[in-house]
């Protein structure tokens, strides 16, 4: 009997564009889909494939594509821990690491993925914060039971207002969003009659356009006394998409879920911003 054949060994590095292709589209499918297990499910793996083949003639199959998956995600493990080291030893500008070679050696020891990034700097950092730091928001489909957050499918969120002491809200309730598509939203806008089915009320989102959420954002510093909380909203302010944005609501109120949102905020590089802030505020009920 012949035996079999054995599959080709393929080169992301071949083609330029290929691996930051493959990083968006599986950004793209965990946020429009969800995840299965620690991966993708299997029909997203189809769709990532048939992006890779049509943009690039590039072809793979599902467990090529989860071997290089599982390969970055590996590497962006070790990536992350080393940049997390308080000598400061990344250097953000060549994405590389200064350590002396005793440094190397110990680290090495510890996770032998390290030594990948002493000779190949970890690719497109960017995305892989995304795609394996839990930024890449999955909606519904990313909502387990272990999350401290509602359900992102219900209409009138719980959200806490312990944070916000001090502040008058009771006029910031009941606030109409832009029109959208979302489905499962069945109260109607009093502003038109009753007529903008189109439109979803939402309840006791702490938003208001003006001077509360610049209150808010003053609170939240004072109450955090975190550095990052100020370096946050410095680099939203350079934003420039006024206190009445959406956008700038929102970035606020994601602020004060964690310290985890912040840090990847002042991370990302600024044309990034908007994109991270659509996956998150999503898969927290903000947007």
């Amino acid at each position: 009997m012949a035996m079999a054949q054995k599959r080709p060994r393929i080169n992301w590095k071949q083609i330029e564009g290929v691996e930051k292709t493959f990083l968006e589209a599986c950004i793209h499918e965990i946020t429009t889909y969800g995840r299965e297990g620690s991966s993708l499910k299997a029909s997203s793996w189809k769709n990532v494939a048939e992006r890779l083949k049509t943009e690039y003639n590039f072809v793979v199959d599902q467990k090529q594509m989860k071997n290089r998956y599982d390969y970055l995600k590996a590497k962006f493990g070790a990536w992350l821990k080393l940049k997390n080291k308080t000598s400061n030893v990344y250097n953000p500008i060549t994405n590389t690491f200064n350590m002396e070679e005793d440094e190397w050696q110990l680290e090495i020891k510890l996770n032998k993925m390290v030594e990948t990034l002493r000779t190949s700097p970890l690719v497109y950092p960017d995305l892989c914060v995304q795609l394996f730091d839990g930024s890449a928001a999955t909606s519904i489909h990313g909502w387990g039971p272990s999350s401290t957050l509602p359900h992102p499918s219900h209409d009138s969120p719980d959200i806490n207002l312990s944070d916000f002491d001090g502040i008058n809200v009771t006029h910031m309730e009941n606030m109409t969003s832009p029109e959208s598509p979302n489905e499962g939203t069945s109260s109607v806008s009093k502003s038109n009659g009753g007529k903008g089915k189109g439109k979803a009320t939402i309840n006791a989102k702490i938003i208001e356009v003006g001077d509360e959420i610049s209150k808010v954002a003053r609170m939240l510093v004072e109450k955090h006394k975190e550095h990052d909380m100020t370096s946050c909203m410095e680099k939203l302010v350079k934003m420039e998409w006024g206190i009445s944005d959406p956008r700038y609501q929102t970035t606020v109120l994601l602020f004060g879920e964690s310290a985890d949102l912040r840090k990847v905020w002042l991370f990302l590089p600024t044309e990034a911003c908007e994109m991270w802030l659509k996956n998150a505020g999503s898969k927290y009920g903000l947007m």
